[in-house]
């Protein structure tokens, strides 16, 4: 063994020595829950501050294993994401060695899957004593390794016990190995993202539409602020210099504020067409001003390039789309730093190079620019779609990795 790896068994031993003094060994009292069919113990991360992909994981799983129980330790699970019937029980996590023991002898589960970012160390260490695999999930680990070198210690010696890790990112990967995973334990598979259907649009409609704008550049402004509107508009003038049949799609706006967006593009030199009024867009209009949210998916299709409101300049607006809304659909995606209430889901795009983050106005004109160029907004909108779509892939592979480390002990 080497002096790292048996430095880490030392601490864990220690940390879990420890436990045991100051602990009850008792786990408080539960009923199993009823059925014959295989265990599955699921540990809920107590430090995110998002909920784990839970329903949809367990109808992934239930789908390939009927008759699967269930044990939740850790954060409860979120009241909508069990299926009804499931044969589930709840516990709190158990903190010593002697009640992990008890919760295991109990339950006699096949698999302990950890979701999230925390290590429940006398779990992990009860679960490897007792032979049985552990699975480790969604787990980004960063904060893991930033801790003292004892806390390290200990850190690595659970990362020993685990039997799979599945990283969401590279980033979580690095962690892994630096916490001393054996890099053939650590799997690359993509963070869990929310699947959503793509907005619909009447395709007659957009057939239409398409022959009419054959040709042209569009850009498309989802839901934007007023300052995001006029930010936009100034975008577009720019753009017009080297471009001169572009079009600016302003979509998602509160009636209020249509008369400032229109004189402002008077002011401009644009020229606006209300889609309200049923007036196509001519040859010479500059600005298409589509109020209607109902209509987002049609103008996603059309668009190329999409800027997303709410992130760049605070201001009147409607509320801010999700970002997987264009990325199912094709569009290249510009954003600002403001990410709620959608950070997690900006944070995954822009880790994937699948989205363009703009500080200020003038970054948001360079950005638009850029993106004429088809290579580069295929590109973003290629990552983005993928982002937006791996989510079942990612589901289907913690499921089946789940499902087959039960295996050997069937």
């Amino acid at each position: 063994m080497l002096p790292f790896q048996a430095t880490a068994s030392l601490a864990l031993w220690l940390h879990l020595r420890r436990r045991a003094a100051i602990g009850s060994g008792q786990a408080q009292p539960f009923e199993p829950p009823p059925g014959a069919g295989p265990l599955v113990m699921v540990h809920l991360s107590e430090r995110g501050e998002e909920p784990p992909p839970l329903g949809a994981l367990l109808k992934v799983m239930l789908a390939r294993r009927p008759g699967l129980r269930f044990a939740f330790t850790g954060a409860a699970p979120p009241p909508d994401a069990l299926p009804a019937g499931l044969p589930a029980v709840a516990l709190p996590r158990p903190t010593d060695p002697g009640a992990a023991r008890e919760v295991i002898q109990a339950l006699s589960p096949r698999v302990l899957l950890i979701l999230g970012d925390q290590l429940p160390a006398s779990l992990i260490a009860g679960m490897a004593d007792a032979g049985l695999p552990v699975i480790l999930s969604e787990a980004r680990l960063v904060a893991y390794t930033r801790r003292g070198s004892w806390r390290g210690a200990i850190n690595r010696g659970l990362m020993g016990r685990i039997t799979r890790i599945l990283a969401p990112d590279l980033t979580a990967g690095a962690a892994a190995r630096q916490l001393g995973a054996p890099p053939d334990r650590i799997e690359l598979t993509g963070p869990v993202t929310e699947t959503r259907a793509p907005l619909g649009a009447n395709e007659a409609e957009r057939r239409a539409l398409a022959h009419i704008l054959a040709g042209r550049h569009i850009w498309l402004a989802a839901a934007p602020t007023l300052p995001e509107a006029g930010a936009a508009l100034a975008a577009h003038q720019a753009m017009l210099h080297h471009n001169h049949r572009a079009l600016l799609i302003l979509a998602g706006l509160p009636p209020e504020t249509i008369p400032g967006i229109q004189a402002e593009a008077e002011a401009l030199g644009l020229a606006s067409v209300l889609r309200s009024e049923d007036d196509d867009p001519s040859p010479d209009d500059h600005v298409l001003i589509a109020e209607d949210t109902h209509e987002l998916g049609l103008w996603y299709r059309l668009a190329p390039v999409c800027f997303m409101g709410g992130t760049l300049l605070p201001g009147p607006g409607l509320a801010p789309r999700h970002p997987f809304e264009p990325a199912a659909l094709g569009s290249a995606i510009i954003h600002g730093p403001i990410t709620d209430p959608h950070g997690p889901e900006w944070m995954q795009l822009d880790g994937a190079s699948a989205a363009r983050l703009v500080t200020d106005a003038q970054a948001l004109s360079r950005a638009v620019a850029d993106l004429t160029a088809p290579d580069q907004a295929a590109m973003l909108a290629g990552n983005a779609w993928s982002v937006s779509t791996g989510g079942a892939a990612v589901l289907r592979r913690i499921a089946d990795t789940v499902l087959e480390a039960m295996e050997p002990a069937a």
